[in-house]
């Protein structure tokens, strides 16, 4: 009989944090991607492999010919990005965020432009901050740390593209764009 009543209690505390579990907060929605994926930047429709760094706190670009200059008394950044598909070209003008200085393996710290750009990853978009750096040296031209990562991706390490660029409805977006529209200001992503 005791035994009996334990059971019982048991029961009923178990329908009952189930039952409030239902309350609880939900988890932010997160998606499960691999630790390098396809990403499109808009409007011009450019896929880019990324490396997914959980280790890197600021997301990086590779850009060549990145200049400053200004335009109605605000700082801008010229710059220019390559497809991986199709070597296509694009000179892309955005408003100058900051600037950072960022620590580098063997060589001390190098200052970089930040911009913002929108990725679209899986159909969704997001405004994200870049660094402008080369990376002509490394393996991936894209590089999305926790600042990106944070709210939008959880790395599975033994993973690479689990979301396909070929299925991806950001495939289809911009194309025929070619005009490159100035970045809204603030949301980070």
């Amino acid at each position: 009989m005791k035994l009996h009543r334990i059971g019982i209690a048991f029961l009923l505390g178990l329908v009952s944090a189930v039952s409030s579990a239902g309350d609880a907060p939900k988890p932010r929605d997160k998606v499960v991607m691999g630790w390098l994926e396809s990403v499109f930047l808009l409007p011009w429709n450019l896929r880019l492999t990324a490396k997914l760094d959980t280790g890197a706190k600021t997301s990086a670009l590779h850009s060549d010919n990145i200049q400053r200059f200004n335009r109605d008394g605000r700082e801008w950044v010229r710059f220019t990005l390559e497809s991986e598909d199709d070597d296509k070209t694009v000179v892309v003008e955005r408003p100058l965020e900051r600037t950072v200085y960022i620590k580098e393996r063997h060589k001390g710290s190098s200052k970089r432009e930040v911009v913002t750009l929108t990725l679209c990853k899986n159909g969704r978009e997001y405004q994200t901050e870049f660094t402008l750096v080369d990376r002509s040296n490394f393996n991936y031209p894209l590089l999305l740390g926790r600042s990106f990562l944070s709210d939008v991706a959880v790395v599975d390490a033994g993973e690479t593209f689990v979301f396909k660029a070929e299925g991806d409805p950001c495939n289809q977006r911009g194309k025929g764009s070619t005009t490159p529209a100035p970045s809204p200001a603030g949301g980070r992503h």
